[in-house]
C-alpha cells in the first residue's frame, strides 16, 4: 500500500485532492492508497513520527510501496496524474503539458506563493514558527494583486487557462485565489480581481471548494 499524508484545508495538500477529483477519483477511495490526515493547527506534522517521514515537516507527502518518499506537492500530483485515471490533468501531449506547466508556475509563484508568504509573515498563527517580518505581508499581497491582470487577460473569452480545457494550471490558480481570502483579497470582487477571474473562481469553487471535495469524507 502507498501512504498519502494530507492536511485537507491547506493549499498544497488541496492540490492533490482537487487533481484527483478532476480525474473523477477520490483519494479516500483509491484501492492502493492509505490516507493519513494530519492536523497542522494541532502540530501533528511536527511530531517525531512524521518528521522521520519528511524532515521538512510539510504536507502533502506520498510514500510508495518501495519506500520512495515524494514530499513535494507537484511531484505527488505528477505521480498521481500518470498512475490513476484516464485523462491527464497535466496535459495531453508535449506541447500541451509545456503550456500547462508555464501557466501553472506563474499562478503558483505570483499568486499562491505570494499569498502564502503574506500568511507566513502576517498571520498570528505563524508567529511561533516563523521569524516574521511584518513588511513582507502587504508587499506580498500587492505583488499577487499586481499579477492578476495577466490571468484576467488569458481568461478573456475562455473558461480555462489553457486550450479551453481544465488543467492543473486552473487548479493552482483557483487554490491561490481561494487562499487569498485569508489575507483579505476577495476573489468575487471584480473591482479587485477582474470580472473574468470572478467568473472563473465561481465555476471552480462550485466543483473544488473544501466542502465540495470533502463531502462524505473526513476533513
Amino acid at each position: 500500500m502507498k501512504t498519502l499524508y494530507l492536511f485537507r484545508t491547506a493549499p498544497n495538500p488541496r492540490k492533490v485532492i482537487c487533481l484527483m477529483k478532476a480525474k473523477g477519483l477520490t483519494v479516500d477511495a483509491v484501492h492502493d492508497i492509505t490516507v493519513k490526515n494530519y492536523e497542522i493547527s494541532e502540530g501533528q506534522h511536527l511530531t517525531e513520527a512524521f518528521t522521520s517521514v519528511n524532515p521538512l515537516q510539510l504536507l502533502p507527502v506520498l510514500v510508495l510501496e518501495d519506500g520512495t518518499v515524494l514530499n513535494d506537492s507537484q511531484a505527488v500530483c505528477e505521480y498521481l496524474d500518470r498512475v490513476y485515471g484516464e485523462r491527464s490533468i497535466m496535459g495531453n501531449d508535449i506541447v500541451h503539458r509545456a503550456k500547462v506547466c508555464a501557466v501553472r508556475r506563474t499562478a503558483e509563484f505570483e499568486i499562491m506563493y505570494n499569498f502564502m508568504l503574506a500568511f507566513q509573515h502576517g498571520h498570528p498563527s505563524k508567529a511561533h514558527r516563523v521569524d516574521q517580518v511584518s513588511q513582507f505581508a502587504p508587499k506580498s499581497i500587492q505583488r499577487a494583486v499586481n499579477a492578476l491582470p495577466y490571468f484576467e487577460k488569458i481568461l478573456t473569452g475562455h473558461e480555462y487557462l489553457v486550450n479551453d480545457q481544465l488543467s492543473f494550471a486552473d487548479i493552482v490558480l483557483y487554490l491561490g485565489l481561494d487562499f487569498g481570502k485569508v489575507m483579505g483579497v476577495d476573489p468575487r470582487d471584480a473591482n479587485t480581481v477582474g470580472s473574468n477571474i470572478v467568473n472563473f473562481y465561481e465555476r471552480m469553487h462550485a466543483e473544488y471548494s473544501i466542502k465540495a471535495c470533502t463531502e462524505g469524507n473526513p476533513i
